[in-house]
Formats: C-alpha cells, sequence, structure tokens
C-alpha cells in the first residue's frame, strides 16, 4: 500500500481523497460524519443534532496539487508533498473546483484539469 499503511482509513487522505470527513460541532459537542459527494456538491452541511452550518470546518478550500499541477476542490495529503524531479504526474482523483470559486479566482482557471 502506498505510504506504508496496511488497512485504508477512510478518513485519512494522505495517499487519496478521504471518502469521509468528520468534525465535532462546536455549539453542541456532537461527532458529524460527511461523506465527499455531499461535501463537493456545495451545500450546507448542517449539524445532525442541533443544525449548526459546519461547511467552513469540513470543505477543503481548493489548491494547486504539488503532484498533478491542476487546481483541486478536494485535495488529498500529495497536494503538499514536495515538487519532483518527474514534472507534473497524472492524478485520476482530481476534482475540479466549482464554477463560482472559478470566477472568483480567474488566474487558477489556467490550472483546471481539461
Amino acid at each position: 500500500m502506498p505510504g506504508g499503511c496496511w488497512i485504508c482509513n477512510p478518513m485519512c487522505g494522505k495517499c487519496q481523497p478521504a471518502p469521509l470527513k468528520s468534525t465535532t460541532c462546536e455549539a453542541c459537542g456532537s461527532l458529524n460524519v460527511f461523506e465527499k459527494d455531499d461535501i463537493i456538491a456545495g451545500g450546507e452541511l448542517l449539524c445532525k443534532k442541533c443544525g449548526r452550518d459546519l461547511s467552513a470546518e469540513v470543505r477543503p478550500k481548493p489548491v494547486r496539487c504539488n503532484y498533478s499541477g491542476f487546481v483541486c476542490a478536494y485535495p488529498c495529503g500529495n497536494s503538499k508533498v514536495p515538487k519532483h524531479d518527474h514534472g507534473d504526474l497524472v492524478c485520476e482523483r482530481n476534482t475540479r473546483p466549482s464554477e463560482e470559486w472559478l470566477e472568483a479566482h480567474p488566474k487558477m482557471r489556467a490550472f483546471v484539469k481539461p
């Protein structure tokens, strides 16, 4: 396994985007788990107990990935690895940022995977 792991933890996210993300609600202390599809859909991510919006705590900010060179809206740990001598590599799990984000960051449009 990549990184020397024996079993993949679905909340890890080091070698691939984590299928699940969790956070503890500051208002009520409840642990909330969200699936990747819900996170990248762009809607509100509400606490299951009190209804507080947890989007800011759960939803990652798009970054320019050091592995692929493209902007990724749901990055994994490979996005932070130091640049290597092999140039940009293919990433099958790249997540395209929303059109709203691209409109707010027009210079980053050149780094979006076609």
